[in-house]
């Protein structure tokens, strides 16, 4: 019991100090947008970036705000979620550092279609308008990148959509923990824990499902050994099982 009470998660340093420079270029060149610039070019982008340190659960922009800003993720992890008709929160993704996040009207959004919160502390690199202009004068390549960046994220989207749509919970859920681990994962007592504080509600949001059939389904797959859990936190012990239910073969 003592186990599951207990929450093995880091806690990110939100200190303004812990978001070096170094930290800000190596992070920058993680975005899909500019991960194929030189060092000099990360720079040129690191300039234009504006560090924004967050608490955990701090709203960072509300669906439906005007669009102002692009977002990285340079420590911590964000969650975006929409509004669905009934007024429930739909849990749209989770953002690690290296992930950007927000629009720009320049991207074809004059509307955030989402909004961002804080899971944990951390700290952001943001760009507004005429900083984003800025690089793209300074920088065309960025332009090119940033459209296989957008295209991308649709096609993840796209993904999530199908998904949701036709796949049992069973493996809807099992794809979702192992999506998590590759986003989110470190080594932990033999497994790979999710190193963000997920509540059920959130796993239900992001699987489309209903709170309490999330719960059964994660309680029948820890008596079975394939994950361990416990308040807000959730460890894969066994992937390849996990794999298998995602494929429909169990």
């Amino acid at each position: 019991m003592n186990k599951r009470r207990h929450i093995p998660l880091s806690t990110p340093n939100p200190d303004p100090e812990a978001c070096s420079l170094a930290m800000r270029i190596a992070v920058c060149q993680k975005v899909p947008l500019f991960a194929d610039l030189d060092a000099q070019q990360l720079a040129q982008v690191n300039r234009h970036c504006h560090a924004r340190n967050v608490g955990a659960g701090a709203s960072i922009y509300l669906e439906g705000d005007a669009a102002t800003h692009l977002y990285v993720v340079a420590i911590g992890a964000v969650k975006t979620t929409r509004l669905a008709a009934d007024g429930r929160e739909s849990l749209i993704d989770l953002l690690t550092p290296g992930d950007f996040f927000g629009a720009l009207p320049v991207l074809g959004q004059k509307h955030y279609v989402d909004s961002a919160t804080a899971l944990t502390p951390a700290c952001l690199l943001g760009l507004d308008a005429p900083e984003y202009d800025a690089i793209l004068q300074e920088i065309p390549q960025v332009a090119v990148a940033t459209l296989k960046g957008v295209a991308h994220r649709l096609t993840q989207s796209q993904h999530a959509i199908h998904m949701l749509a036709g796949a049992p919970l069973e493996q809807r859920l099992a794809a979702l923990l192992l999506v998590l681990a590759d986003k989110a994962g470190k080594p932990w007592n033999g497994a790979t824990l999710l190193d963000v504080p997920l509540t059920r509600e959130d796993l239900a949001a992001m699987a489309g499902a209903a709170t309490e059939s999330v719960s059964r389904l994660l309680s029948q797959w820890q008596r079975e050994g394939w994950i361990d859990a416990g308040r807000r936190w959730v460890a894969i012990v066994d992937a390849a099982r996990l794999e298998q239910v995602r494929d429909g073969m169990v």
